[in-house]
């Protein structure tokens, strides 16, 4: 029972380090990980089996959450060529982002008060759109190893994840 803990995570799921990765790979690999090594399974086992199934899977199960949300995978992309992102000190300064920014939680706002379905579902698809064309925009910077324009990629990402997420909370 073991595992390369030196291996970046898209090495340990065997995908290709990329933004766009394949969810049905990553699933299957995960549970093919899950059968091999989940702690269950070595419950008559030594301490010490006991020890690394468990260090094993809790690295398995980190490396699955952040290759399987996209906010957390483009964070651990730039991680891998040794780029930062400072995930604490997420502010954007570009004024036309944050007028943007008031006038979604505005809109988001008004909807919540309408209490209508159809303009919740079209709330929530339109923040979608919105941090896919981040993603999309964050992909192209990464390729081209521009790091500082795919981390203002990322930080605009989790506005809207987080707008998308207070919206859900407050249905």
């Amino acid at each position: 029972m073991s595992i390369d803990f030196n291996q970046n995570y898209f090495q340990l799921f065997e995908i290709e380090c990329s933004v766009l990765i394949d969810h049905e790979v990553l699933e299957k690999k995960y549970l093919s990980f899950q059968k091999k090594f989940h702690p269950d399974k070595y419950v008559n086992g030594s301490d010490q089996e006991k020890r690394i199934s468990l260090q094993i899977t809790s690295y398995i199960n980190e490396a699955y959450q952040i290759l399987k949300n996209d906010y957390l995978k483009s964070i651990y992309l730039l991680k891998i060529k040794g780029f930062e992102v400072d995930d604490q000190n997420n502010t954007i300064s570009d004024p036309e982002f944050l007028m943007h920014q008031m006038e979604l939680r505005e809109e988001s706002e008004e909807i919540q008060l309408k209490q209508d379905i159809k303009s919740n579902e079209n709330f929530i698809s339109k923040i979608k759109t919105l941090k896919d064309g981040c993603l999309e925009n964050f992909e192209k910077n990464y390729n081209k190893s521009l790091y500082d324009e795919a981390s203002s990629k990322i930080k605009e990402m989790k506005f809207y994840t987080s707008i998308e997420n207070d919206f859900k909370r407050n249905l």
